[in-house]
């Protein structure tokens, strides 16, 4: 901002914590200085300018007469005894003329404009002293003089006046730079639509003279108007008309000499006014400096007393310090009084608690993130040693009610005890994670024990309560789930203990609140997965209601589904022969108009021997980055392929012959799958592969027929290339296997026809 346009109260502003009033001793109304004629009746000086009279033209307000306190009660006023009288200046107006100049002359121009505004003898008295405002203006750090044509007390108006932030033109607040060079105030509107460049000046005013610009003030400043250059000087339209105007009386014939007299005298008034505006523009700047400067001095002297006695009312000395060092209160920028620090204290103090309350909370979420994230990193040191399936996921270690509690907590003040206090827990891992296994097989019970579906005549069970896990139930052949936002059936408790959707797989460095937000997965009983189980097992002749997994497993049957019918290819056909757990996977996942119930038909003897006597695919492929070390955690976050957990096993271990299962795994919680089912041709092929089919076979795949296996629902389809990206990118498998990863839609629709 200007320096000089706004005086030292106007100066800055209390921010967000006050709106100051600038409370002044009034001095007395003009009613009372009729009797002063020794001011009324002072002479004026030749040349002093009447300001305007705006004080004493406009009617003064009518007094209100002060209604007694004691006669709307009802009784007698109260006597005012000999109270403290209340002070005013009315006297001053007693002293001599001369007195009152001295001590006029040791005020500021903004002093001197409020006391020209007061009455008609102050009016008049400064209106005949040049002398006292040329003094005033030294006082002000040396105002430059008045612009040639103007009295003192418009200059001190334009430079100090109440309008002092308003636009001129149109009366917008915030309007702080002056221009010297056109002696006005104007918004960035205003300064465009009355101000013209000297380029468009014959574009503007075709029958002027252009000769008028250099007989009136002007200015290079053209506010944000970027369709001119830099350097372009700019005058103000009224100045160009009313100079047209003046010039027309020196149009007339025999009038050339008066109008070149009048036109050097323009030119030197106007070199005059460039030189005098190029002084004021210099002292605004060192003004301006010099009120920052003061304003600074101000603050820092504030500061240091509104921390003194913010302390002193017992607040804590570092949250005052920090709130101080964290914004400088607009508040500051002034001299502060009783009745200020009385009207702004209470502000202060709610403006400080809640910035402590900002505080707390910031303390309180950066302390929750450094423990989770110093738990997780202990708990998946810890987890590393166990195995996998035993363990909580991430978020449900964090979400165990001792852990949260911890993490919650407030802070001890000190950021390395509270990250110390994660120690206590390790010891606690073990209980966490059987905690964690009891309460999931306990929900698993309870689950299955509330099916109809998977378990008849539990009535007993039901109304007496679940408060132990059955591991027996959770083994049977019909103990079949799903995840909540999964697409296939878990087969047991030993593939429900796996799983790890994409709600539960968070990462270990993820922020804490991101754990803490996110809902987990839930189970619930696959009726589709149940109905095809019963459906194999009545098949087999096994009781439903105790049959388990394994046994199943054990049994050497296989199983034609018989909702889908043979498939041709190269002149013969082929159904998929299926083992149990394929044929779950495969009723639950057609849900077509030919699969409305489960029917299957067990292979012949001699199909059987045909289907055993093959090798069995290795499954998962060997190429597939599932595999860990079962010894050491060398492969534990980033599973590998199978070859290097083999040669690692070898290296590092000193195991010859390493097994898997025993030595190395595949992670299960990637490989929830059985493998694809294989086809069994029931009538052979009769052709070879047409090499047409070859031909189509190498090149790219540009129809979107294609699905996902491992998504939910079946209704998205992609190109060959682009389903391969998809489930690299979505399901982290970098190299995917048609009928285990994804399938061709038109394969199925086949099938199913």
């Amino acid at each position: 901002m200007c320096c000089c346009c706004g005086d030292d109260d106007s100066y800055g502003s209390d921010s967000d914590l006050t709106n100051l009033d600038t409370d002044t001793d009034s001095l007395e109304d003009s009613s009372q200085c009729s009797e002063y004629s020794s001011l009324s009746e002072a002479p004026r000086e030749d040349g002093a300018g009447d300001y305007s009279g705006e004080t004493y033209n406009k009617q003064p307000a009518t007094k209100r007469a002060r209604a007694d306190k004691g006669t709307d009660m009802g009784t007698a006023p109260a006597k005012t005894g000999s109270g403290r009288r209340k002070k005013t200046l009315g006297l001053i107006v007693t002293m001599p003329i001369d007195i009152l100049l001295e001590i006029f002359s040791l005020l500021e121009p903004v002093d001197l404009l409020y006391l020209f505004r007061t009455n008609k003898a102050f009016h008049k008295v400064l209106s005949a002293n040049n002398a006292v405002w040329k003094a005033a203006r030294a006082n002000r750090g040396g105002v430059p003089d008045c612009i040639p044509g103007m009295s003192e007390a418009e200059w001190a108006n334009l430079l100090f006046g109440h309008d002092d932030s308003h636009c001129q033109e149109c009366g917008k607040k915030g309007i702080w730079p002056m221009d010297f060079g056109i002696r006005c105030r104007m918004c960035p509107l205003c300064i465009k639509e009355n101000l013209v460049c000297v380029e468009n000046f014959p574009n503007e005013f075709p029958e002027y003279d252009p000769i008028i610009m250099d007989l009136v003030p002007s200015t290079d400043n053209g506010g944000d108007d970027h369709d001119h250059l830099s350097s372009c000087t700019f005058f103000l339209t009224r100045d160009v008309v009313d100079m047209a105007k003046e010039l027309k009386a020196y149009l007339k014939p025999g009038a050339e000499q008066a109008l070149e007299d009048f036109k050097q005298s323009r030119k030197k008034y106007v070199n005059l006014d460039v030189k005098h505006a190029a002084v004021c523009s210099t002292w605004s700047d060192n003004d301006d400096s010099r009120r920052r400067a003061r304003a600074l001095d101000f603050r820092d002297q504030n500061t240091l007393l509104f921390q003194a006695r913010l302390v002193d009312l017992g607040h804590d000395a570092q949250d005052v310090k920090r709130m101080f060092e964290r914004h400088h209160y607009g508040i500051l920028d002034k001299e502060l009084t009783d009745a200020r620090w009385k009207r702004l204290i209470p502000k202060v103090e709610r403006k400080l608690a809640e910035l402590q309350e900002e505080w707390r909370l910031e303390k309180q979420r950066d302390t929750s993130n450094r423990r989770s994230s110093r738990l997780l990193d202990m708990y998946k040191k810890y987890a590393q040693s166990f195995p996998q399936a035993t363990i909580p996921p991430p978020y449900d270690f964090l979400k165990l009610c001792d852990v949260m509690e911890f993490i919650k907590s407030p802070p001890t003040g000190d950021k390395e005890s509270d990250i110390q206090l994660c120690s206590a827990f390790e010891e606690r891992i073990l209980e966490f994670c059987a905690e964690y296994t009891h309460k999931l097989k306990l929900e698993v019970t309870r689950l299955l024990t509330l099916s109809t579906d998977v378990v008849q005549g539990t009535t007993v069970l039901q109304c007496q309560g679940i408060d132990a896990p059955d591991d027996m139930l959770m083994q049977l052949a019909t103990s079949v789930f799903q995840c909540t936002s999964g697409s296939f059936p878990l087969i047991t408790w030993d593939k429900l203990q796996y799983h790890r959707c994409s709600v539960r797989s968070e990462s270990w460095d993820t922020d804490y609140g991101i754990l803490m937000s996110t809902s987990f997965c839930t189970f619930s009983i696959s009726e589709r997965g149940v109905a095809a189980a019963r459906s194999l097992l009545s098949l087999v002749g096994l009781d439903a209601q105790t049959t388990t997994a394994s046994t199943m497993d054990n049994l050497q049957c296989r199983f034609f589904c018989s909702n889908c019918p043979p498939r041709p290819e190269n002149g013969g056909s082929y159904r998929f022969v299926m083992n149990w757990r394929q044929g779950v996977f495969h009723y639950f996942e057609k849900r077509d108009q030919s699969h409305t119930e489960p029917r299957w038909e067990s292979l012949s003897a001699a199909q059987l021997q045909v289907v055993q006597s093959w090798r069995a695919p290795e499954y998962p492929g060997g190429t597939r980055q599932v595999w860990r070390c079962n010894k050491c955690e060398a492969y534990y976050s980033n599973p590998t392929k199978r070859v290097t957990v083999i040669a690692h096993c070898k290296k590092s271990h000193g195991v010859t012959t390493p097994a898997e299962g025993i030595d190395f795994s595949y992670d299960q919680s990637v490989i929830e799958r059985p493998p694809p089912p294989t086809k069994y041709f029931v009538a052979p092929q009769t052709e070879k592969p047409s090499t047409v089919h070859k031909t189509q076979k190498s090149k790219r795949s540009t129809k979107s027929t294609y699905r996902c296996q491992h998504c939910n629902g079946l209704n998205r389809t992609f190109i060959l290339e682009g389903v391969k990206a998809h489930i690299k990118t979505k399901h982290n498998i970098n190299s995917p296997s048609e009928g285990t990863d994804f399938c061709n839609s038109d394969s199925i629709a086949l099938d199913s026809s």
